[in-house]
Order: C-alpha cells, then structure tokens, then sequence
C-alpha cells in the first residue's frame, strides 16, 4: 500500500513538472524524469532553473516592463 502511494506520488509530480516545464519553456522530459525520481524534492531545483532563465532572458533582451 505504501508502495503504491509512493509511486503515485512520483506519477503526479512527474506530470506536474512536465507541464509546468512546458509552461516555464524549459526542458520537459528532463524535468518530467527529476519529477519521477525524486518527486517533491525536484521542486526547489526547478525554481532555481526557472529564475536563471527569466533572468538570462531579461539581460539579452534588457528592458523590462513591470505592469
């Protein structure tokens, strides 16, 4: 039972990632895998990640507009 739960817990944030990857333009089945190996645990690596590329983007472009 506990096996299942984990691995339904991996399933969820394995989609959860990938479409929040997919979302962010970031790399969707490199993030899906993180998702279903480490579940939750990918959650602050994938902010980071998402930060670095806004902040990448907004220095090549560099003008920001803030609404």
């Amino acid at each position: 039972m506990l096996f299942l739960a984990v691995l339904l817990s991996c399933l969820g944030c394995s989609m959860f990632f990938y479409f929040q990857a997919t979302f962010s333009g970031l790399g969707r089945k490199r993030w899906a895998l993180a998702g279903l190996m480490f579940g939750p645990l990918a959650w602050p690596m994938f902010t980071m990640k998402k930060r670095v590329q806004s902040a990448r983007f907004i220095s090549i472009q560099s003008v920001l507009f803030n609404a």
